[in-house]
């Protein structure tokens, strides 16, 4: 797999990793296998989620206080930063922080130094950061709801977990492994008119929806063989799409480049040679939001030819790398 090659990439890197993805993908299964890979391994993984910090405790929670640094804090406390001191701080819903703790996190990250609430000492930190979000993050840039500079940060390498509807092939292995798991290697399989089923499911829920249709499969089953009158699936509004994506959008998202009608239509022999290879670079610098290194692995080409075709075809407004 794609993704897998990508993960195995960066088993000697220290870079930040940011992972995108919908809800239920499994990303911070993928943050802990970045770490499980990592230099770090033996160092601790500390998964915080954002979005379930509120503003008021955040900073406590992140960078720790000291005693008396507000009401109710009647000793000093150690935050997740220290926590995280020598192995990997795992960000979930990095989107959804407040930002007016996205300055601090930057500064954590800029200078590995960190102030507890109500100390003047600054304390020295060891981290790598690796963030996931379901969010549309150029979006919220522009929204001016999260920090661009942040963002530059955060995402020195960016993955992203297809939807469970976009790889229906990974159905039977994913469920095989979360069946073993749930029975403790009972040897419960799945009859082929069962997979059939799975497999023509839309998924708005992803894995975490899978593992629910299989739990309540194992209750219902009769023997050792999952059939598909025992799978039943959540009514949800759009079933196999996402519940935010529209039913018959007009037009496609804000951000997501559309390839000429031409070539939607399937008709190659209307386009020439040189349009659809310049479709296919714009495709990939979007994909990879601009990186030239990372299209050109996409498109498996080198970094210098990829700047050579992009000065052929005159794209610009790509990410160069820094000299910093």
């Amino acid at each position: 797999m794609e993704l897998e090659s990508e993960i195995e990439s960066l088993r000697d890197s220290e870079c930040n990793v940011l992972i995108l993805g919908e809800t239920g993908t499994g990303k911070s299964v993928l943050g802990r296998r970045i770490h499980a890979l990592s230099a770090r391994a033996r160092g601790p993984f500390v998964d915080v989620n954002c979005a379930g910090l509120a503003i008021d405790f955040v900073e406590s929670e992140l960078f720790g206080h000291e005693r008396g640094s507000f009401t109710g804090a009647y000793a000093a406390k150690s935050g997740l930063l220290e926590a995280s001191h020598g192995g990997t701080l795992f960000l979930d819903e990095i989107g959804d922080m407040d930002i007016r703790v996205q300055s601090k996190v930057l500064k954590v990250l800029e200078e590995k130094r960190f102030r507890r609430m109500g100390d003047l000492r600054e304390r020295q930190v060891d981290i790598r950061l690796v963030a996931a979000t379901n969010a549309d993050m150029l979006e919220a840039i522009e929204r001016k709801t999260f920090r661009q500079d942040l963002y530059y940060r955060i995402s020195t390498v960016t993955l992203t977990v297809p939807p469970l509807r976009e790889r229906r092939e990974d159905i039977l292995p994913i469920a095989t492994d979360m069946l073993v798991r749930l029975t403790g290697g009972d040897g419960v399989e799945i009859s082929p008119s069962a997979l059939a089923k799975l497999e023509n499911h839309g998924w708005p829920g992803n894995l975490r929806e899978l593992g629910n249709v299989l739990e309540r499969a194992l209750l219902r089953r009769r023997g050792h063989t999952l059939r598909p009158e025992e799978l039943h699936f959540d009514p949800v509004r759009g079933a196999g799409r996402p519940a935010h994506v529209a039913a018959f959008p007009s037009e496609p998202p804000s951000g997501v480049r559309t390839p000429p009608t031409k070539l939607l239509a399937g008709e190659a022999g209307a386009a020439s040679r040189d349009e659809i290879e310049r479709e296919h670079i714009l495709l990939a610098l979007d994909a990879t939001r601009g990186r030239v290194q990372d299209a050109a692995r996409r498109l498996g080409i080198s970094r210098s030819t990829l700047y050579a075709k992009l000065k052929l075809y005159d794209i610009a407004n790509v990410r160069r790398p820094t000299t910093a």
